[in-house]
């Protein structure tokens, strides 16, 4: 376990060069350095990405096995972009109910979710929580102000997301491109790409925004992630247990952001509608044309800034000893 000493020790200073930085490269000093550190402290979470690339890669080759069958019914591109997709969606699909009409055989279950989950987790967990029990704020408020520590923070956690969950699809993407042996039209698959990075990124956002909120709650980094991990495991069964055997749209759905996360993927890819499954075997339409897609972008707002307005009055206002 780090000693108070050890872990104050590992802040460093360098002497005073006369060169004074802007706001943006405080934030990104921050952020850097919480980065590298959270990446050199845990060998884990390098395993959990290799992994993640690994898992990629081998659907990928059992498509190529099979892909001539597969080209004389569809494009290479149409391949491309649904193979994709199924992919992020696996991503956010944790406990969620949402499928496309046009779906035959859809599954329900956490796919590898979990497991990227859990790797976010034990990064963002300690970020705050480890300042807080250390007490380092002399250290960081005699160069920035709180708004900048808060900001790289987060910052450094947007930048473990981007690795868990951008980098891996844009590799994918990649292998795809390469792979199918159909002539993919680079062109018009480029939407398909900046439609991914759109979602991973917001993705990245909304859990980045909530892992922080426990980690500012708590100063111990175990705590907190525990906190994160079953919130994240409760919201979806809460939720479809309060809209109970509705046969219409209701805001409430979106109050969990897996569940928005997955309509969003779909809005992305062009789909109108998706199937909202809670108790009922048959499901509810959405009209993403409608009301139900009106709400999602409003609703990850709400979980984006919410998060950031509970970390901002935990770090800037009441915790004065951060």
């Amino acid at each position: 376990m780090m000693s108070d000493e050890a872990y104050v020790r590992k802040f460093g200073f360098r002497s005073f060069e006369g060169t004074l930085r802007g706001r943006v490269w405080r934030v990104w000093a921050v952020a850097w350095f919480n980065m590298t550190h959270q990446w050199h402290r845990s060998r884990v979470f390098k395993i959990l990405i290799f992994f993640t690339i690994f898992i990629l890669i081998i659907p990928n080759m059992f498509l190529f096995v099979g892909i001539d069958e597969l080209l004389n019914t569809r494009t290479a591109n149409e391949i491309l972009e649904d193979h994709l997709w199924n992919t992020v969606r696996d991503f956010a699909r944790f406990q969620v109910m949402i499928t496309s009409p046009d779906e035959t055989d859809p599954t329900f279950d956490t796919g590898y979710s979990i497991i990227m989950l859990i790797g976010v987790i034990m990064m963002g967990a300690g970020l705050l929580s480890d300042d807080l029990k250390y007490k380092v704020s002399e250290i960081y408020d005699s160069k920035i102000d709180r708004s900048e520590y808060l900001l790289g923070k987060y910052s450094s956690l947007l930048i473990f997301g981007n690795l868990f969950y951008t980098f891996p699809c844009a590799l994918e993407w990649s292998l795809l491109v390469v792979g199918i042996s159909g002539a993919v039209d680079i062109v018009a698959a480029l939407p398909v790409l900046c439609g991914v990075i759109i979602f991973t990124e917001i993705l990245s956002l909304v859990l980045s925004s909530i892992i922080l909120v426990f980690s500012s709650l708590t100063q111990r980094r175990l705590y907190a992630g525990l906190l994160a991990f079953m919130f994240f495991l409760s919201s979806t069964i809460v939720v479809q247990s309060l809209t109970g055997q509705t046969e219409v749209f209701e805001p409430i759905m979106y109050l969990d952001f897996f569940t928005v996360l997955s309509v969003f993927s779909y809005i992305l890819a062009g789909k109108t509608s998706v199937i909202y499954y809670s108790s009922g075997p048959e499901g509810i339409v959405l009209d993403l044309n409608g009301i139900a897609g009106t709400f999602v972008i409003p609703a990850i707002i709400l979980f984006i800034v919410g998060g950031l307005l509970i970390c901002s009055y935990q770090v800037i206002w009441r915790n004065s000893h951060i």
